[in-house]
This record gives C-alpha cells, sequence and structure tokens, in this order.
C-alpha cells in the first residue's frame, strides 16, 4: 500500500500532501505545551538514558516534529559534554528518575526558553526497551511568563550505549490523488482577498537543503509553468508565495495584494512554523512600511517527486556513518516505521471498538481514528482491550491506565496500534494512532 504524508505548517496553519516510496512514522505522543499564551501540539517522541544530572535517568523529548537519528546523535553528544542537546522546536523535555518519577523539565518554543522547572508532575513505566507514561504541570494566566503541558506518550528507549544508525533521505514519489484546496483569511489594511487557489512545487536547494515553494492565489494558476514568478507581479490578483524547507523552516515569503499600496514585498519576519502540526504562526496584523497585512489559512496540495536538478547529494558523513546506512530509518516517535498490513489485511473500518462507540472519525491522511464512549476510562480500556484481544491483537509492551489517562499498544502481526483514552463529558474519548492497515476507502 502506498502511503500518504501530511505536512501542515503555518502561515498560521497549512498542509502538503504527497506519497513516500517507504512509508511514515506513526506519531507516538499527544499532548500540549503552553508558553508566554502560545500552545503547541506535540506528537512525536524520543526517550534516551541519560546521567546528566550525575544519577541515571530517563529523558523524554516530545516535539511537534519527528527528531532524526543525526539530530538525537547530536544532543546525546552535548549532553555528555556537559552542554544542552538542540531539538526541533518546539520541544518539552521530561527528565524522570529511574523509579520512574518526574524529577525536572524543561522547555523551547517561540523564542521563549524555560529551563530547571519542577512545578510538574508525571509518571513513567519502562519495561522491554520501551516507555509509556504521562505529565502534566498547570498553566498559571497570571505568570508572567505562562508556562504548562499536559502530555502522555509512548516511545522505545535509546540505550546509553546503543549505537544509532544514519538517517535515509525521504524517497518521494508521485502526489497523493488529492484536491488542492485552501481557506483562511488573507487581509491587506483591512481589505480580505479570498486565496482560492494554491500549487506547491520543488525549487532549487537553499542552505544545502530540499527546499519548496507554495503559491496561492485569488485566481487559477494551475496552468501556469511559473506561478511563483508570475503572481508576484499580480497577474492571479491577491497572491501568496511561501518558500520553506521540507521540515516546515519559511526562509521567504513575497506578499502581493491589491489593497496596499506597496503590492508586492517580501515579509518573514512574524511567520513561522514549528511542526508538521502548528499553533504558532502570525498573531494579527503585520505592519510593513505604515501598512498592515495578515494572513491565517489551511490547506491541502499534492507535491510529487523532487526533480533531479533539485535533489541534494549525499554527504560522505551519511554514507560512511554506518555500513547498513541504506536501511536505516529515522528515529522518529518510538522508533518505529510503516509495515506491511497484517495479514490478513485488516482495514481500518473494520478495527474492533468498544461495544458502544459512537462519532466514529477515520484520518486516513494520517492514519488515525478516533471516536467517543459512554464508559469511564478504565472500563472503556477494559472492553477495548478485550474486543481487540478477541480480534487477534496482543499487549505491545505494558499499559499505562488511569482514572484520568491511559496508553496502550496493541500489534497484530506486523499491525501495531498506539491508544490513548482520557475523560470526555462523562464517559470518554479514544484516539487510535495506527501502523499497517489498509485505509482504502476511509
Amino acid at each position: 500500500m502506498t502511503k500518504k504524508f501530511t505536512l501542515i505548517l503555518i502561515v498560521t496553519v497549512m498542509s502538503i500532501v504527497t506519497r513516500f516510496a517507504a512509508g511514515e512514522t506513526t506519531k507516538a505522543a499527544e499532548g500540549t505545551l503552553t508558553l508566554s499564551k502560545k500552545s503547541y501540539q506535540l506528537a512525536h517522541a524520543v526517550a534516551y538514558e541519560s546521567t546528566t544530572g550525575g544519577e541515571e535517568e530517563v529523558a523524554v523529548v516530545l516535539s511537534a516534529q519527528p527528531v532524526s537519528s543525526e539530530k538525537l546523535k547530536k544532543a546525546l553528544a552535548a549532553e555528555k559534554e556537559g552542554g544542552f542537546g538542540e531539538f526541533p522546536q518546539p520541544f518539552l523535555r521530561l527528565v524522570f528518575k529511574k523509579t520512574g518519577e518526574l524529577k525536572h523539565w524543561s522547555a523551547l518554543g517561540g523564542g521563549t526558553t524555560v529551563g530547571g522547572s519542577s512545578d510538574g508532575t508525571g509518571e513513567l513505566k519502562v519495561q522491554d526497551g520501551h516507555v509509556v507514561g504521562k505529565a502534566s504541570a498547570t498553566v498559571d494566566p497570571s505568570a508572567l511568563i505562562p508556562k504548562g503541558f499536559d502530555v502522555r506518550f509512548s516511545a522505545a528507549l535509546v540505550k546509553s550505549s546503543q549505537e544509532l544508525p544514519a538517517s535515509t533521505a525521504k524517497k518521494y514519489g508521485p502526489a497523493a490523488n488529492v484536491k488542492p484546496s485552501v481557506t483562511g483569511v488573507f487581509k491587506g489594511n483591512g481589505k480580505e482577498a479570498k486565496l482560492a487557489y494554491v500549487s506547491a512545487h520543488w525549487r532549487e536547494p537553499f542552505g544545502d537543503k530540499p527546499s519548496m515553494v507554495l503559491a496561492f492565489t485569488e485566481k487559477d494558476h494551475s496552468k501556469d509553468k511559473k506561478p511563483d514568478f508570475n503572481a508576484g507581479f499580480g497577474k492571479f490578483g491577491s497572491a501568496l508565495v511561501v518558500s520553506l524547507h521540507e521540515d516546515g523552516d519559511i526562509f521567504g515569503c513575497e506578499v502581493a495584494h491589491t489593497a496596499l499600496k506597496h503590492q508586492n514585498f517580501s515579509s518573514i519576519g512574524r511567520i513561522k512554523t514549528d511542526n508538521f502540526q502548528f499553533a504558532d504562526g502570525q498573531d494579527g496584523p503585520v505592519d510593513v512600511f505604515g501598512e498592515t497585512w495578515e494572513v491565517k489559512i489551511k490547506f491541502v496540495a499534492p507535491l510529487g517527486e523532487i526533480p533531479k536538478e533539485y535533489q541534494i547529494a549525499e554527504s560522505t558523513e551519511t554514507k560512511q556513518a554506518s555500513p547498513k546506512s541504506e536501511e536505516s530509518k529515522p528515529v522518529e516517535a518510538d522508533n518505529r516505521t510503516a509495515t506491511k498490513p497484517a495479514a490478513p489485511g485488516l482495514n481500518a473500518k473494520d478495527l474492533a471498538l468498544t461495544k458502544d462507540a459512537t462519532n466514529v472519525e477515520y484520518k486516513s491522511l494520517v492514519e488515525q481514528m478516533s471516536f467517543k464512549s459512554k464508559l469511564p476510562v478504565k472500563s472503556a480500556c477494559a472492553d477495548l482491550s478485550a474486543n481487540l484481544k478477541a480480534q487477534g491483537w496482543a499487549k505491545d509492551g505494558d499499559d499505562l491506565i488511569t482514572p484520568n489517562s491511559s496508553i496502550l499498544n496493541r500489534k497484530r502481526g506486523s499491525a501495531k496500534l498506539t491508544i490513548f483514552v482520557k475523560p470526555e463529558a462523562g464517559g470518554s474519548e479514544v484516539k487510535m494512532m495506527t501502523e499497517g492497515l489498509f485505509w482504502d476507502g476511509q
């Protein structure tokens, strides 16, 4: 089955859809980080043994973007030298004692750094090289820097003696079969222009990284060979052209709005991305040359294979990092990559749920589903576990079950499930992140 990859980034919120030849990593974290009145959704987790505090600890980093092997290797090397590891922002770093209690936490996002904080609670369990846990810190809105979090995670544990593999470059295939669409707000001096068309294209590398360009226009530009160039000259009405790396880092933004006297100018200072899913971005109008403009849009656009002339040559360091580097996978989320569907090819719509499941929602692009139950968390977990067991699913590590939140891991052949259960309106809300299921027809 060809997999789909969804890249969501902000100008406030955007998404690109393409297909990878080698699949996609399943998210293994869920929760929110709040820093300086901004909230960030954290969807990926890595866990590793640490001795930065002079004793054996377990560090868990939750981030909006996946953490590659190279990024984790550099972070671990920096920590061994007494420094601080760098991870894709925003991120939350939790440090647990070997006994499972939360020792301290730190976070970085949107230019705000909070370190050495101890005003949080959490628990962590380690079993068979895997960790599951949760942590939270209440946000004080009256504080000078409001901060807090509420997260749950499930991740493979990287041992201190473990040699991490080198990450391989993403193998892009044909564009996903989706219809381009864009919605949201694009204003100049308070006057709104309707961006109705969007396209995504690869461009020449920038900063030795694969790069792409997004064109948003009022008029149809689908037949134009250079829409990003011509849009800046008003050929398609008001327009926005954004240049960015594949990790969501914006390095160029051209604004063309018919309500502005300076109808074409560059502006990137207030446009930010934090992950494949974002809550940061531009907050309110930005003043440029005495005029204002603002944008808050969401889009989906197909993106295909990188043309050969835009591909980055493999570095010598990557080639020599490991004799098996061609088969190595990034350390993203819980170090598990998407696999072939489990025999006999279970379809997502046939997955066992609780007996009273309602509001079932399937998200085929990210291979996730959710539903609600009238049962309390523990009862919902028991009912769901029994139904999954009857369908051939077995436990994959230890479950973390409490009245306030629970995490279940299940496997069936090569298919896997990471399940989050939390209270909702007197009952429960269940979110399931899947690997190896068929999503055809969802």
